[in-house]
């Protein structure tokens, strides 16, 4: 049987916990930069295939060269939001048991009832 962590242990996983989530937000917000700049980059160079289109469309033959250009940086993203959604879970996981430890529950607001009325106004309950 395991011993259950300290209130203390419990604060210090969740300021730890946070402080990973933060660097994995802050590591996504940079490789997206990165991939925007390879995007600006190729398109400088190789013109784009629509001009007033914003998007890369994955099924266009026309932006494959773009695609394979920046393939290896998208795959780095792509790796990079998997971390920053597992260190958020892990966050969110540790708040949980601290606030389990505390004793502190988060309750659903109750809903609004609904009141029907008819075209005149009249309340139909």
């Amino acid at each position: 049987m395991s011993k259950k962590p300290s209130h203390q242990q419990l604060v210090e996983r969740v300021a730890a916990l946070t402080v990973d989530w933060y660097r994995a937000q802050a590591l996504v917000r940079d490789v997206r930069k990165l991939l925007n700049n390879e995007y600006q980059q190729y398109f400088a160079a190789h013109g784009e295939p629509e001009p007033n289109f914003r998007r890369i469309n994955p099924d266009d033959p026309a932006y494959m060269p773009v695609i394979n250009f920046t393939n290896q940086t998208y795959e780095q993203l792509q790796k990079a939001k998997q971390a920053k959604g597992s260190a958020k879970r892990r966050m969110e996981n540790a708040v949980r048991a601290l606030m389990a430890y505390r004793g502190e529950v988060i309750e659903a607001p109750r809903l609004a009832p609904v009141r029907r009325a008819n075209a005149s106004g009249e309340t139909l309950q």
